[in-house]
C-alpha cells in the first residue's frame, strides 16, 4: 500500500475515532504491548523523502505475524517477519523486493523490576532466512542470532526495549543489530501517545541510523474479542551513516489481535 494512503487512512480513523469501542488504559497496554501472547498481525511502513548521500526517497514494507502457545505451560512468542526492502543505493538489477524472512521465539516470563505491574520478559533463538528476491535486499546466507525485550506496564502506559542480533552461519558475512526503545503514554479513550524507533547497525549495507519517534495512535475493541490498532509516527534520526540512511521516516501501521480463546489450547507437552 502506498505510504501517502496509509497515512491518510490512518490519520482520519484516528482523528474521528467513531469505528470500534475505546479500550481501557489496561487494553490499550496489552495492544501496545509488542511481547504480549495474543495471535497478531501487524502491518508496518516506512517511508523516507530524504536519504543521506542518496538522492530520492524510499519506501519498505513488512508483515509481523506473532504467534503465541506454550510449552509444558511455559508461554512461547513465535514471529515470522518478512520483509519488502526498497535499496535506493542500488545500481543495477532491481530496487524493491523481497528481503530476507526473521523467525524467531521468545520464551516468555514474568519478572519484577520495581515497578507496580508486573513486567515481562523475554528471549529466545532468531534465524533470518534467505527468501531476498536480489542481492540488493540481503546476503543470500543464513543468519542466526537472538532476540529478547522486556516490557514493564504502567498505570500511564508501558516502557520497555526489544533488541535484535543476528551473523552469517555461511555465506556471505554479514552482521545486523537492532535495539527497539517502547514509550507509550495512554490518554482518553483509546487515545494513546507512542515513541518507537528502531536503531540498525548493519554491516552489510553498511546503514546505520538512530531514529527518535513521536506520534499518535487509537486502539479499538471490535466486535468478537478482536482488537485494532492503529497508528502513525514521524521518526527523524539524531544519528546516520552509509549510503541511503533515512533523514526522516514517516512509520504508519495497523495491528490487529485475535480473541485469546483461539490459542488457549494451543500447549504442547513432553
Amino acid at each position: 500500500m502506498c505510504s501517502s494512503a496509509l497515512v491518510v487512512i490512518l490519520l482520519g480513523l484516528i482523528v474521528s475515532g467513531t469505528e470500534g469501542q475505546a479500550q481501557s488504559n489496561s487494553d490499550s497496554n496489552s495492544s501496545n504491548n509488542p511481547i504480549y501472547p495474543k495471535l497478531t498481525l501487524e502491518y508496518w511502513n516506512y517511508y523516507a523523502a530524504s536519504l543521506n548521500r542518496v538522492n530520492g526517497g524510499a519506501e519498505d514494507a513488512l508483515v509481523r505475524v506473532l504467534i503465541p502457545f506454550k510449552i509444558n505451560g511455559v508461554q512461547q512468542l513465535f514471529h515470522i517477519i518478512p520483509p519488502i526492502n526498497t535499496d535506493p543505493a542500488a545500481t543495477s538489477g532491481p530496487r524493491t523486493g523481497l528481503g530476507d524472512t526473521q523467525i524467531y521465539n521468545l520464551v516468555i516470563t514474568p519478572v519484577n523490576l520495581g515497578f507496580r505491574e508486573k513486567a515481562s520478559f523475554g528471549i529466545g533463538p532468531l534465524f533470518a532466512v534467505p527468501t531476498n528476491t536480489s542481492a540488493n535486499f540481503g546476503p543470500s546466507s543464513l543468519q542466526g542470532g537472538i532476540a529478547a525485550g522486556t516490557i514493564a506496564p504502567q498505570s500511564w502506559g508501558l516502557l520497555g526495549v526489544l533488541a535484535t542480533y543476528q551473523h552469517t552461519l555461511w555465506g556471505r558475512g554479514s552482521q545486523l543489530a537492532t535495539v527497539q526503545p517502547n514509550v507509550f503514554f495512554n490518554l482518553r479513550k483509546g487515545f494513546y501517545l507512542r515513541s518507537s524507533g528502531i536503531m540498525q547497525f548493519n554491516t552489510y549495507s553498511h546503514t546505520d541510523f538512530v531514529p527518535v519517534g513521536a506520534g499518535v495512535g487509537k486502539v479499538m475493541k471490535l466486535r468478537g474479542g478482536h482488537v485494532l490498532n492503529i497508528y502513525v509516527e514521524a521518526q527523524p534520526s539524531v544519528y546516520r551513516s552509509g549510503l541511503g540512511a533515512p533523514k526522516l521516516q514517516i512509520f504508519t501501521g495497523v495491528k490487529l489481535q485475535f480473541p485469546s480463546s483461539l490459542t488457549s489450547h494451543w500447549n504442547i507437552n513432553f
